[in-house]
Order: structure tokens, then sequence, then C-alpha cells
């Protein structure tokens, strides 16, 4: 007669966690198989949906609103940044004591400037950074905190926000630095016969001193 030798509770623990370790593995190879296939598929769907919308954005943007649409015809032009001239200035406020600064942008050519991006930099005597801000000084539109194009020959004041640390000690230590980071003018949309504006053929414009 053979004796069957029972299994010890530490065996049965041990074959217990293995299949369970096993099942688990195995369900989680599934579950990253399905996920990666479900990730593919979306990537594709997005990936063609979005080259949908480059190829018909031209189509959407003439069905636009002129209002609207007439905004988004600008294009990048770095090169005309030797047309603007900045100038930062610092005012003390009467009621705090604080200084309170600006930069004043002024536009000497021909183009309207659409989108214009600025950060402007307080130094101190050693020519180090004390302050700095990032504005939007000119927008495609005016609304809100949108200022609005600049225009050929006009100037624009932007009042920045103020800062604790700046009392009216400071004024004659400070200088102020503007670096243009953007930079976009409005481009003439074309007309219906296939021509467009030409380029110099804007009204002219009294250039500001």
């Amino acid at each position: 007669m053979i004796t069957q030798q029972r299994m010890s509770p530490f065996t049965a623990l041990f074959l217990a966690i293995g299949f369970v370790a096993v099942s688990a593995i195995g369900a989680g190879t599934v579950i990253t198989l399905v996920g990666l296939k479900v990730a593919d598929d979306k990537a594709t769907s997005l990936l063609a949906l979005s080259e949908d919308a480059v190829a018909n954005l031209p189509e959407f943007i003439d069905k636009l609103p002129p209002a609207i649409a007439d905004m988004l015809h600008d294009r990048r032009a770095p090169q005309y940044v030797s047309n603007l001239v900045t100038n930062v200035r610092l005012a003390e406020d009467p009621g705090t004591g604080l200084l309170i600064p600006s930069v004043e942008i002024v536009n000497n050519g021909t183009e309207i400037v659409s989108m214009l991006g600025v950060r402007i930099t307080l130094l101190n005597q050693e020519g180090a950074p004390l302050y700095e801000w990032n504005q939007l000084a000119a927008a495609p539109i005016t609304f809100e905190e949108l200022r609005g194009p600049l225009l050929p020959g006009t100037k624009r004041y932007v009042v920045l926000p103020g800062r604790r640390g700046l009392t009216r000690e400071l004024r004659g230590q400070l200088t102020g630095a503007v670096e243009i980071s953007e930079l976009r003018v409005w481009a003439p949309q074309t007309r219906a016969d296939g021509a467009t504006e030409a380029k110099g053929e804007n009204p002219t414009f009294a250039q500001v001193p």
C-alpha cells in the first residue's frame, strides 16, 4: 500500500503565490497589448485628423467672418525690428512712493505690427538684472488685456506691474533694457482675382519723433 504524503502548508502557500503571480503577469501582458493596440489606433486617428485639419485650414479661414479672418493673415518679420524704437521709463506713484515702470514703443516703419512680444529688464549700476517682465505689446485684436495692432507712425505705452522693492531711491540707479522676442506684421489678403496688394501701398502715416 502506497502512502501519499500530504502537502505541507508552506508548499501549498508557495504554489498558491506562484499561481497568482503567473496569472497576474499573464493578465498584465494581455492588458498591455490591448492598451498598445488602442493607443496605436488612437494615434493613427489623431494623425489623420490633424492632417485633414491642416489641409482644410485655408478653406476654414476663408469662411470666417472678414473681421476675424483678416487678423489671421500675418507673417513673422524679425528684420522689421530695426523700425521699432523702445524706451523704458520710471514714474513715481504719488500715493505709494513706488516707481511704476513702463515701456514706450514707436513704430517708425510702414508695416502694421500684428503681434509684438517684449521682455523688459531693469538693471542695476553693475549691469545685473533685478526685475523683469514679459508683455504682449501688440496683438491682432483689441480686447481686454490684448492691446491690438501697432499702426505705422504710432507710439504706444505699456505700463508694467509694480514691484514692492522699486522705491524712489532707486530712480537714478536703474536702467532698462528691452528685448523683442516675437514680431509679426500684417500681410494683405489675396484678392479673388489672385492678385495681392502691392507692398508699400499702405497709407502714409506721420512719423513720430
